[in-house]
C-alpha cells in the first residue's frame, strides 16, 4: 500500500493550499490542525501538537513516509512577539521532533527569511548569517537547529523551507499586499509611508506550495530559500495595484516616517532552483491578477 503524507497545521493560509495541491496530484493526504474542521470536502483532525505525545498518538494509525510540519503561532507583527509566542513554537517543535524521531519520516519544515537580519547585506543566501531580531525568527531558528541536530545524530530525511512574505486572499493576517488589494478595489486612497521606498519580495501562496510539492517529490536534504527572486518597491506595488484594478483610487504620502525606509529584501533562490528544481510560476503581475479574480469571485459569491 502506498503511504501518505500528514499536514500539520493544514487550516492554515500555506496548509489549506498544500492541501489542495497534493489533492489534485492523489497523494493519500492525513490533515490536522488544532481547530480542525473541513476544507473541500476533506475532513481535518483537530490535534494539538503544544500537548505531549498528541501528535504521536495521532500518527500510530497513519502510514506516512512525509510530514509537512507548517504549525506555528505567527504575529500580526514582529513588534508584537513575546516569550509566550517563542515558548508556545517551542513546545510544538519539540512534539514534532519526538514524533519524527519515533516514526522515521521525511520531515518538511517550514521556516521563514526572517531568519535573516535586515542589516545583513543583499541578496540572501542559504549561507548568509543568521540574525534573527524578534521572538517569532528565533523561534523558527530554534526548529532549524533541533531539526539539523537529529539529522546529524540519526540521518532522519529532512527539508527545510525558508519563505519569504508569502501572499494570497487567504491570508487572515493583513499584509500591505492584502490592505492594498482591498482598499484599491472599494476605491478608497492607498496610504503610503516614508517615501516608499521600501523594498520587499512577495511571492504568491500558489508557488508556495508547489515548492512544498518540489520537497516531496525530490526529498533533498537541506535548507532552501522560497521566494520569488525578484523585488518591489511599496510605492511600485501600490501603483501596479491601482493599474491592475483599475482603481480610481489615489496613492497618498501620510507624511508619517517609515521604521524600514530603505530596507530592501532581496532573496537569492539559486539553490531551490538548482537541487529542488523550484522555479515560481507566478510573476507578481500574475498572483496580482489571480487574487483580484478570487476576491471578485468572492464578493460575487457573498
Amino acid at each position: 500500500m502506498k503511504k501518505g503524507i500528514a499536514i500539520v497545521g493544514a487550516t492554515g493560509f500555506i496548509g489549506s493550499e498544500i492541501l489542495s495541491l497534493f489533492k489534485k496530484n492523489a497523494v493519500t493526504i492525513y490533515p490536522c490542525s488544532k481547530t480542525g474542521g473541513k476544507i473541500q470536502e476533506i475532513n481535518i483532525d483537530s490535534i494539538d501538537i503544544t500537548i505531549n505525545r498528541a501528535i504521536i498518538d495521532w500518527l500510530s494509525e497513519k502510514n506516512i513516509d512525509t510530514l509537512i510540519y507548517l504549525s506555528s503561532i505567527i504575529p500580526k507583527s514582529f513588534a508584537e512577539t513575546d516569550w509566550a509566542l517563542f515558548d508556545k513554537n517551542l513546545k510544538m517543535h519539540k512534539t514534532i521532533l519526538d514524533a519524527w524521531k519515533e516514526e522515521k519520516f521525511h520531515l518538511i519544515y517550514a521556516s521563514s527569511c526572517s531568519v535573516y537580519s535586515r542589516i545583513t547585506p543583499c541578496p540572501w543566501s542559504e549561507m548568509t548569517i543568521i540574525m534573527p531580531d524578534n521572538y517569532y525568527s528565533i523561534s523558527k531558528f530554534f526548529g532549524e537547529i533541533l531539526f539539523c541536530k537529529e539529522f546529524q545524530m540519526d540521518r532522519l530525511p529532512l527539508t527545510i523551507l525558508r519563505i519569504n512574505a508569502p501572499y494570497g486572499i487567504g491570508n487572515r493576517i493583513k499584509t500591505v499586499m492584502n490592505i492594498f488589494l482591498e482598499r484599491s478595489m472599494n476605491g478608497e486612497d492607498l496610504i503610503l509611508y516614508g517615501r516608499g521606498t521600501r523594498e520587499q519580495d512577495f511571492i504568491y501562496v500558489k508557488d508556495v506550495a508547489r515548492a512544498f510539492w518540489q520537497a516531496y517529490c525530490k526529498k533533498k536534504y537541506g535548507i532552501y530559500n522560497i521566494a520569488s527572486g525578484t523585488t518591489v518597491t511599496m510605492n511600485e506595488l501600490a501603483h501596479l495595484i491601482v493599474d491592475l484594478t483599475h482603481s480610481e483610487s489615489k496613492i497618498i504620502h501620510s507624511g508619517t516616517i517609515d521604521p524600514q525606509e530603505g530596507l530592501k529584501v532581496s532573496i537569492d533562490i539559486s539553490k531551490s532552483q538548482n537541487e529542488l528544481d523550484f522555479f515560481p510560476q507566478y510573476s507578481l503581475t500574475d498572483g496580482l491578477l489571480d487574487c483580484i479574480h478570487e476576491y471578485q469571485k468572492y464578493s460575487t459569491e457573498r
